[in-house]
């Protein structure tokens, strides 16, 4: 387990209790950070601070997509004069403060201003928070803004369907639950702690995801150990290799299933909500009663390739390998494809066109719809591809599977922090378990 994770789990005890401890106060946020309305404030009106007065250099302004839970996003920032910040004086922010998103699904998103952001202003869908000086822990009120019970409280106020809103009061009036100062500031640094990992565990994904991403260009376009390359209309590529369309090398390209799934049935559908970038997903599985006859039509053998023919343009061309055991049918917007053995193996032709370069000439051929794009089977036939020796195709496969299996362990990794961490807000943040501060739990 990751040292921070297991610290977290190892250096603070706790122990269960039944109820809110009797020296836990509710107060509403106003109360919690200082009593003063200034402490909580919006931002302008739109109408007192336009898109028309955003620079490129100046006072930097914190805007909705720059708040995530318990994250800053620090992208896309924009700036406004420094005139232009004086007249909002009442809207800024410094370091420190916390600033909650008001607007948009999901609503109330709250983070921490980074150090590096010395004063700013917040646009109108934004709320910041400053905390009067020892009276609370900063990070515990943004647990507690970051809560299951603080978002539903807000759920419940708010306006509007399409982009739902709270308003200025109603923020000012969420009710959390406040403990004494020093088990506030135990109770942050244990979730910070998880965080922590969480933060690590993310950048441990992203860099094999850039490995795995330069590997790929360097597999599939040098191979393993050629030396001598021939151009072809789609770029270079070993000497020994075939350049082939994939009509050469599939015995199979089907269309799916024109049948509704429902919650229960006889056989699992595999629909394009499935498929994954490589594998198939079964968290969200619906069903359809087939006969015999139709089953056998459409069921899916292991090492089949489905390819995702209709979908958002950014989505379609998503392709999985079969994997799983059971009798599972597939969809109509998906194809399925079966690899001729002797020509090229499924694995190799999974990453093949997951490969970012394949996935975007595959959307250079779908055809593009008002909300959805198409690329069909004829389309998919004459897509050419690099072909290596079978030899070659299972070292590539190899090499990247590798890759593969250590991005799924550190994903699952993330998702038991992310449980953990769930786990803890509820306990914690209730009170249901104490920790301990200065030898009392």
């Amino acid at each position: 387990m990751n040292a921070i994770a297991a610290d977290c789990q190892e250096k603070y005890q706790v122990s269960p209790i039944r109820s809110v401890p009797t020296e836990w106060d509710e107060k509403t946020l106003l109360d919690a950070v200082g009593m003063k309305k200034d402490l909580i404030v919006a931002g302008p009106f739109g109408s007192n601070l336009k898109v028309s007065d955003y620079r490129d250099e100046g006072i930097p302004i914190i805007r909705l997509q720059n708040i995530d839970y318990g994250k800053f996003i620090d992208k896309e920032i924009k700036y406004i004069s420094p005139e232009k910040a004086r007249e909002l004086a009442y809207h800024s922010f410094r370091a420190g403060d916390l600033v909650l998103a008001k607007l948009g699904d999901p609503i109330g998103k709250t983070c921490i201003v980074p150090d590096y952001f010395q004063d700013g202003v917040v646009v109108a869908d934004v709320v910041r928070i400053r905390v009067a000086d020892g009276l609370a822990d900063k990070n515990f009120i943004m647990y507690s803004l970051n809560s299951v019970a603080t978002k539903n409280q807000l759920i419940n106020g708010t306006i509007g369907s399409t982009r739902p809103r709270v308003n200025l009061d109603q923020i000012r009036d969420i009710h959390i639950l406040v403990p004494p100062f020093n088990e506030q500031h135990k109770i942050a640094a244990i979730l910070s702690s998880v965080d922590a990992a969480i933060e690590q565990t993310d950048a441990i994904i992203a860099q094999t995801e850039r490995m795995k991403k330069s590997l790929m260009q360097e597999l599939f376009t040098k191979g393993i150990g050629n030396t001598e390359f021939k151009e072809t209309k789609i770029g270079s590529m070993p000497e020994t290799w075939e350049f082939v369309t994939l009509g050469d090398v599939l015995s199979k390209v089907q269309y799916g299933l024109s049948k509704t799934g429902r919650p229960e049935g006889k056989y699992p559908i595999i629909r394009m909500n499935n498929l994954s970038r490589g594998h198939v997903d079964i968290s969200s599985l619906q069903y359809v009663d087939l006969g015999e006859f139709e089953y056998q039509k459409y069921r899916i053998e292991k090492r089949d390739i489905l390819f995702n023919r209709t979908n958002s343009f950014d989505l379609v061309g998503k392709t999985s390998i079969f994997n799983l055991d059971g009798n599972f049918v597939f969809a109509s917007y998906i194809i399925r494809i079966v690899c001729r053995s002797e020509r090229i193996l499924p694995d190799y032709l999974n990453f093949y066109l997951n490969w970012d370069v394949s996935q975007g000439r595959l959307k250079d051929v779908a055809t593009k719809g008002v909300s959805q794009s198409n690329i069909n089977a004829k389309s998919l036939r004459k897509f050419s591809i690099f072909l290596p020796t079978i030899p070659e195709q299972l070292k590539i496969a190899a090499i990247l599977s590798e890759f593969e299996s250590k991005l799924c362990l550190e994903k699952l990794y993330r998702d038991r922090l992310s449980a953990l961490k769930k786990g803890l807000m509820q306990n914690l943040l209730t009170g249901r378990v104490r920790v301990k501060v200065d030898g009392h739990a």
